[in-house]
């Protein structure tokens, strides 16, 4: 669990990191708030240690926030934070999967993909 955990919170963390690169223009309130959404996440993950429930409500809230968030953007922006929220709320952490850490690669895929797309968005 911990493996899964930590592999899922890197990937949060790399998206955080190339956010806060790119926050700029007149979409700074939509990214700034995508940032502060993906700091909780990382934050939640961090604590939710092998509270798989907790892990997999707090992916689920991310998940939300995006979609949320594409509702006040337009254009490439909107289109991101959909992709974002798309992704983020197709995962959720089964440790009885024995497919589970193949998965979790997959969707770190995606996840990077839909945060460079972000991060494009944003700058």
């Amino acid at each position: 669990m911990n493996i899964l955990r930590n592999s899922l919170a890197v990937v949060a963390v790399s998206a955080l990191l190339g956010l806060t690169a790119a926050c700029g223009s007149g979409k700074a309130t939509v990214c700034k708030e995508a940032v502060e959404a993906l700091t909780g996440y990382s934050s939640k993950v961090a604590g939710a240690a092998a509270d798989v429930e907790g892990f997999n409500t707090a992916t689920g809230k991310l998940a939300t926030q995006f979609k949320d968030l594409s509702g006040k953007a337009d254009g490439d922006l909107k289109v991101a934070l959909a992709g974002m929220a798309d992704s983020w709320g197709s995962f959720k952490l089964d440790l009885s999967d024995p497919n589970a850490a193949t998965k979790l690669v997959e969707f770190g895929q995606k996840a990077q993909q839909s945060s460079q797309q972000l991060a494009s968005a944003c700058s």
